[in-house]
């Protein structure tokens, strides 16, 4: 494989429109500043029937030498009821950017999910062990990371779990928000995992692409789990955000929502959600030389002001 990318040259972020991608691009303009291009939807024009076409365009508009591919169905739900949709999007249009990536000697960087295992292990995921994705969404982002892999880019894929934090539509806004005072929400209690805020993947992310232009050893290409340590069930979390949004001064103790345990088995979704999912870390952490904090000091993160971010 080859993963040596010459700098400085211009980072393309693809879906800089969803949470996720947003805040990447936030994070990255920060630091990097002239040397971000973040196109909007209508920029890219993307026709998933041509998907080859729509990548060697962006390449040659944008001429990037690292592209953060963030464009993804994420509604686990809908991939199971639209599954040539899911395959499209989270598989199709990757192995595209990875073929571009690859003749132009760029960078890819895309991320997977927790949802490729069947959760079956009861200690945290790591990378080397086998994908049962129970899902057609895991099946799907599965299929995107052998793809990815199969073509030889210089990449780094890295694994995601329960994202929450930033502006738009998550569990983290809800409960922030003014207009669900007092209101009671129901969380699981049957399913187990990390939760994540985008500013702390995000932040990771940029600081990784700000070292890739500056370092002589780059780390290697491969799979990693990019994730905070531990692990715990949407209701213990649910409750752990309110207690420390109080502590922030984001929420006054009069007009807190409350928590109440459900079980998401009883929901009788479309999809099949692992019931085990925590990530290790550690593999990544080795070899990019960071440390993660714990799900619940992450939360500091998702509560802090923008402009204190990194």
């Amino acid at each position: 494989m080859n993963d040596r990318v010459e700098a400085p040259g211009r980072v393309l972020v693809l879906g800089a429109s969803g949470r996720l991608g947003g805040a990447i691009a936030a994070s990255l303009l920060r630091r990097l500043r002239g040397h971000v291009a973040t196109p909007s939807r209508e920029e890219l024009a993307l026709d998933l029937a041509a998907p080859s076409e729509a990548v060697a365009r962006w390449i040659a508009q944008w001429r990037p030498d690292t592209v953060v591919n963030c464009i993804a169905i994420g509604d686990v739900d809908r991939c199971e009821i639209e599954p040539a949709l899911a395959h499209q999007v989270n598989a199709e249009l990757p192995a595209a950017i990875s073929r571009a990536c690859a003749r132009a000697g760029a960078r890819l960087i895309h991320f997977s999910t927790d949802f490729v295992f069947d959760g079956a292990l009861r200690r945290p995921y790591r990378e080397d062990d086998v994908a049962r994705p129970l899902s057609e969404y895991g099946r799907s982002k599965l299929a995107g990371e052998r793809a990815i892999a199969d073509t030889g880019c210089a990449h780094w894929v890295f694994r995601v779990s329960w994202l929450y934090g930033a502006q738009h539509r998550n569990l983290a806004a809800d409960l922030l928000a003014p207009a669900n005072a007092g209101r009671i929400f129901s969380l699981a209690t049957d399913r187990v995992g990390v939760p994540n805020p985008v500013q702390l993947v995000a932040a990771e992310v940029a600081g990784c692409v700000a070292r890739d232009r500056t370092s002589v050893e780059r780390p290697p290409s491969g799979l990693y789990h990019l994730s905070c340590h531990g692990a715990t069930t949407w209701h213990a979390f649910g409750l752990a955000f309110v207690r420390e949004a109080i502590r922030a001064g984001r929420l006054a103790p009069d007009r807190a929502p409350g928590i109440e345990g459900i079980v998401e088995a009883s929901l009788g979704r479309p999809a099949r959600r692992p019931e085990w999912s925590a990530l290790d870390p550690s593999h990544y952490e080795r070899v990019f030389g960071r440390r993660l904090p714990d799900w619940e000091d992450a939360i500091a993160m998702a509560l802090s002001p923008a402009d204190a971010r990194p």
